[in-house]
């Protein structure tokens, strides 16, 4: 109700009434603020959502100039009911072609003003919820980055239970970093590359269970671990090297991080099975997707096979 008074009342003091006579003059200024007021609350709340919004534009035009057009005939038709309420000497002059220009002027601007206000609003509620779906989205992605070897784990572990409690203890204290980084952190916005790291290493770590001819090993330079990035940002590419790894030849997965002039350049090789795509399916993906949420146009992703020898080199800002 607020928002409709405000507007009315600054218009009614406005608008001056001084060639009425006393008696007249509240009452003209009332019903002039309801005739400026007549074609923006008709566009606002009639015009703009039945045709605007709906993209009828033509049909829009047509009616908002018929609208101005119908105001000034009332304007001119209303002029000798009104004439008796004028002071003595005042009087009405006949409208020229001046007049009806500034007439329309006046009124389109009105219009155009009241066409503004719900085209921000609906800017504004597509923006929330193009940020709520981007959200969900990027939540929904992120867990789709996560382990997916528990039970290969939970297996192997109940083997080395009764064959080297040692190691066993080793895995325990290992898959326990894994849960906790998972349920704690990867909810979190962003986390330092070491916690990253930590994570890649006992993930790779437990894998080598499964693979002990795996070989692994892992660079970073000085300054970079410190770093802020997104949680399992860098995990996608680790599971890919390790889904499609040729265990039948030379294992390995060599990853290297680096930082450069705002940039973190992260790079992981590793050999494929002449028999095995590694395309990496949906979990390169996935990761395509958020790093194009996260990173529009701030980052360069290129993979390559060279020879039995995939290379992945992902470069973003930070």
């Amino acid at each position: 109700m607020l928002q409709h008074l405000i507007p009315a009342a600054v218009v009614y003091m406005i608008v001056g009434m001084n060639d009425y006579q006393p008696q007249w003059q509240p009452l003209m200024k009332a019903l002039a603020t309801v005739f400026i007021l007549a074609a923006p609350y008709v566009n606002q709340y009639v015009l703009v959502p039945r045709l605007l919004l709906r993209f009828r534009y033509y049909a829009y035009a047509v009616l908002v100039l018929a609208l101005i057009a119908l105001l000034f005939g009332v304007t001119v038709w209303t002029e000798p009911l009104l004439a008796p309420m004028l002071k003595a000497g005042k009087f009405f002059t006949p409208c020229d072609v001046q007049d009806i220009l500034a007439f329309f002027v006046m009124m389109l601007s009105l219009v155009a003003a009241s066409t503004a206000i719900p085209l921000f609003w609906q800017w504004v509620q597509a923006s929330y919820q193009r940020t709520a779906t981007l959200e969900t989205e990027l939540e929904s992605l992120k867990k789709q980055l996560s382990p997916h070897f528990l039970f290969n784990t939970l297996n192997n572990l109940d083997t080395l239970i009764y064959a080297d409690q040692h190691r066993a203890s080793a895995v325990v204290h290992s898959l326990s970093r894994l849960l906790r980084y998972q349920l704690y952190l990867s909810g979190s916005d962003k986390v330092c590359l070491r916690q990253e790291l930590d994570f890649m290493k006992d993930f790779l770590y437990l894998e080598q269970l499964r693979h002990d001819v795996l070989e692994v090993r892992i660079t970073v330079d000085d300054g970079a671990q410190d770093i802020l990035l997104h949680p399992f940002l860098l995990m996608p590419f680790v599971e890919n090297a390790v889904k499609h790894n040729d265990y039948n030849g030379d294992a390995y997965i060599h990853l290297h991080v680096a930082v450069d002039a705002g940039k973190l350049h992260f790079i992981c090789v590793n050999p494929v099975s002449r028999y095995t795509a590694a395309d990496g399916g949906a979990g390169l993906k996935n990761v395509c997707r958020r790093l194009s949420l996260l990173y529009p146009g701030e980052h360069t992703l290129r993979t390559e096979n060279n020879d039995g020898v995939y290379t992945v080199a992902l470069t973003f800002n930070i």
